[in-house]
Order: C-alpha cells, then structure tokens, then sequence
C-alpha cells in the first residue's frame, strides 16, 4: 500500500462543469461514427439485460407487435388460474399467495416466447398445462442463473468499452471483450458474483445500500482496467476513490434529472440518455483516479493516466497522434486475427460444413420437437443434417472471411450472400421437388416469401459468430488431430453424404408429415428428366 495522504492535498479535484462539459464531448462531438458505435453497443447491453433503460419496454412492446412473443390472453388467464388452484398456493395467506402467484405472473410474462412457442399446440397446452407451466418456470431458473454470470461478464466489457471511449476516437467493438483475455474470464465472473452479493445483502438495510451503492460504483471499472483484481483489492480501491466523495457523486448524478423525461421517448434512450449516463459514471472513475490519497499500484493502465482525446484535441494534437497503447490486449481466438482473413484446408471446410449442417438439423428438429411434440426429420435428405446450413457457413467463411478487417462490409455481404443462396434454393425445391420446405409470407419484410430481412439479419450475426470464433476454433480443433485421421474422419462423412444423396435420387427426397408443404405430386428430377 502506498502512503495515505489528506484529500485536501487533492486541490479542486471535483469540478461539476468540467465532468459535463467532458461528457458532452465525448459523447457527441467526436464524430458520427464514434457516436453511432457507442449507441450500438448501448443497444447491445440493453438487449443482453445489463444496461438499466427504459428502452427495453419499447423493445418488448415491438417484440409483441411484430409476433415475437406473443401470447393470447386466454392463454395467460389459462396458466394463472392453473396456478392459483395449486394446493400449495391455496395452503398460504391470502396475502402471501397473491403475492406468490404475482411473481410466478412476472415469470411467465418474461418468457413468452417459450409460452407461444409451447401455446402453439392447443391441444397439447389444455392437456398438460401443469407440464408447459413446470417447463416455463425451469428454463426460467436455469437462464437465469447462466444469465446472471453471462450479464456480469458483459457488464464489465461495457465498462472498458465506454473507459477507452473516454481516450481515443474509434474504439473497436471487441474491445468490449478485452476483460476476458488471457484466461480471466472465470475470475471476473466470480469477483462479479461476490460484489452482486455483498451489494444485494447491504440493500436490505437501504441506507446501507444507497451507501454501498456508490462506494462500491467502481468495481466493474477496476476490473474492466485491471481484470487480475480480487473482490477485496476492486473493493477496497473504490472505497479509497469514493471517500469523501459519494454526496458529489449523487448531485452530479442528479443533475442529469432531466433525462429521465428523454427516456420515455420510445427508443430515444439508446441515442441520449444511457450514452450520457455511462459516460458520466465513466468521468467520475477518471476523475477520482487521479486521487494522490489512493493506492495507485493496481491500476495498470498508463494510458488512463493521461487527458481525454476531446483534451488532447483542443491543446492542438492531431487526431492521427492520438492512439493510446493499452496492457490489456484484445481478445482473441489462438491462431486469428480479428482483422486478417484466416488459411483453411480443404479438410477444415468439410468439417465445418457438417458441423453446421448438423447444428441447422438438430435447431430444425427440437423447434417441431417442442413446437409438436414430435420428431420430424426436417431436412430434404435421410441423415442427420440441413446442407443448407453446412453450405451457408461454409460460403460465408471461405468467401468473406477476406473482408475481417471491414465489418460494415463483412455484413452486408452476409446478408447478401446468405439472402441468394437461401432464395436460390428454396426456388429449386419448389421447382424441382414441388415442396416448400420454409415460407416466410408472414413475416414483416419479405421476398416472395423465399427470404426475409430477420432471417437475414440473423445469417449476418450467426456469420459474424462462424467467421470470427467458429472456423478458427474449428481449425485449431482439425490441428490437433493428425492427417491421418483427418483424412479418415472426413472420408467417412463424405462418403455418408454421397450415399445419402444417391438414395435421394433413387427413391426421392425425404417427405412427410412436418417436412415442408407439398403443392402437388412428388416430382423428383429423374421423374420428369429421365
């Protein structure tokens, strides 16, 4: 520990306009494609569940608008009234079984989803509504108890995103995985969970917990700076950092009042006040960091030592000389980069298009499993895969891998790519086999119902997730194996595949009850060719 000094030999530390004026600058005067990038990643930790907005009821009532979610009234009465007949419900206080059935109401409107999904089955829903509601409450609890570490995790990167956004004008949206690099992902999760805990426990006491709530603000950041930290070391820095200084804290918090009225503006919270609010808790890290009183010897990274960029920009820096240099490296898959196209063989893109070919089936297959409660082969071949899925990925990576260093780019091209294969093939099904395996008329925005922009949108994330952490997982997977059994494995599967698609040709693709809809005869191409 270093030395303890007064805090009066921290002259005019706190300066209310200075701490404005410095949020208002980085948050809005650093460029339209800094501004944008943080709104995204604002909209990203709403979505997740670790940003407090009052955006996330208009991103609910969309949901319901759009058909995602949504559940009939009957549906909903149906379970409740299932619910308050139980015995143990009934065998409580008519206070405390309200209550109960209260929750289980809240519960159940969070994952509507599941409820639809589950409701889609009518007959199903009134034979067994002890089963569906059992189902709801179950998934709920294991989500969110793998959601709690997942949104603790993530909150950290949010807090080293907006820390570095405070210090150069294009921040990377990976840095936001920063925290997590060199195997710390585990140690953060568990610092997270202690100080959830601890906070939780002291808001029983409420004046404790308001206490609390500001000596303990600067956790996450001290973690997103220097993630080796343990729960005692990250507590007591803030409470060094936050002594003396929590009543300052509040009526800097507090003077931003006025966005509260911003925020019932549908959406408006992503583009003014959440930037603004994480900005301003972000300014008062950087602002009592500079603390002489405090123990500086875990705070590792120099580059916060110096002034903002909106700083170093009006004392006449030029904005190309402002690159700072962080400890912490980016995080990263062995073997890749997040800005160079990766080298594949040609044994690692059959890997990869069974692999995805597999997963396509098995989503396919558990969607009629839980929609229906029974097993369809949904794919247009015997085996156990959607080679739709295995070629989307398998394009996707071998043909725009080129463009890692161009995100906006690397997008659109999935959408593109992904939208022409997905068309071209559901025409040649129809055409050719006479069957409609998907139909997306009832979607908002549509291409003959062949193609649709959420489908789309959901190729793009899903080749985002292939290109930059699957295909080199994949590869460094395919590495540890010898080329003799490379070669073995991959042989056996192509082979499978092959004998697969002759027994397709001869006898006619896979058809059924839950596979597509048939708007004639079966007609296979030797039908009509041969």
């Amino acid at each position: 520990m270093t030395k303890s000094m007064s805090t009066e030999k921290n002259p005019n530390l706190w300066n209310l306009k200075q701490i404005r004026n410095n949020v208002r600058r980085t948050v809005f005067t650093k460029g339209i494609k800094p501004y944008l990038i943080l709104v995204l990643v604002i909209c990203i930790g709403s979505f997740i569940g670790i940003i407090r907005s009052d955006a996330a009821t208009f991103i609910n009532n969309l949901d319901i608008r759009l058909g995602i979610g949504y559940v009939d009234k009957e549906t909903m009465n149906s379970i409740i009234d299932y619910v308050s007949n139980l015995k143990i419900i009934k065998a409580l206080p008519g206070e405390v079984g309200d209550l109960a059935v209260a929750v289980i109401w809240s519960v159940i409107t969070g994952y509507r989803w599941l409820l639809g999904l589950l409701s889609a089955n009518h007959a199903y829903m009134e034979r067994n509504l002890g089963e569906v509601f059992a189902i709801v409450i179950l998934f709920a609890v294991i989500s969110n108890v793998l959601g709690f570490f997942i949104k603790r995790a993530c909150s950290v990167g949010v807090a080293r995103f907006i820390m570095e956004n405070r210090f150069q004008k294009d921040v990377k949206i990976r840095r936001f995985f920063a925290p997590f690099s060199n195997k710390k992902l585990l140690h953060v999760l568990w610092v997270m969970f202690i100080y959830e805990l601890v906070s939780g426990l002291w808001w029983f006491t409420i004046v404790g917990g308001i206490i609390k709530y500001y000596q303990y603000l600067f956790v996450p950041y001290l973690l997103a700076e220097n993630p080796s930290l343990g729960w005692r070391q990250a507590r007591d820095i803030s409470k060094q950092m936050t002594k003396g200084y929590k009543w300052k804290m509040f009526l800097t918090q507090l003077s931003y009042f006025y966005l509260i009225v911003l925020s019932f503006v549908p959406a408006l919270d992503f583009f003014v006040p959440l930037p603004i609010y994480y900005t301003v808790d972000a300014e008062m890290y950087f602002t009592l960091r500079q603390r002489r009183d405090i123990d500086k010897s875990l705070l590792i990274e120099k580059a916060f030592d110096g002034k903002s960029y909106i700083e170093r920009i009006q004392l006449g820096e030029s904005a190309d000389d402002i690159k700072p240099e962080y400890v912490m490296p980016d995080f990263h898959i062995k073997n890749s980069s997040f800005d160079e196209a990766d080298k594949y063989a040609i044994t690692d893109f059959i890997i990869m298009f069974f692999l995805f070919s597999l997963v396509g089936w098995l989503w396919e297959v558990g969607l009629h499993v839980v929609k229906d409660h029974a097993f369809v082969n949904r794919g247009t071949m015997y085996g156990p895969w959607l080679p739709i899925y295995g070629a989307g990925g398998v394009f996707i990576i071998a043909l725009l891998s080129r463009f890692k260093s161009n995100k906006p780019k690397l997008f659109i091209s999935t959408m593109v790519l992904c939208g022409i294969l997905e068309y071209i093939t559901s025409f040649v099904l129809e055409y050719f086999g006479n069957m409609q395996y998907w139909d997306y008329h009832q979607m908002t925005i549509n291409l003959n119902g062949r193609v649709c922009l959420a489908g789309l949108l959901a190729f793009a994330i899903g080749g985002f997730l292939g290109i930059y952490i699957l295909g080199p997982l994949i590869k460094n997977m395919m590495g540890r194996l010898d080329k003799k059994k490379t070669m073995i494995v991959c042989s056996v599967l192509v082979i499978a595949f092959i004998v697969d698609m002759i027994f397709c040709f001869a006898v006619g693709p896979n058809t059924g009850k839950g596979v597509g809809a048939e708007y004639g005869s079966i007609k296979f191409i030797l039908d009509n060719f041969v």
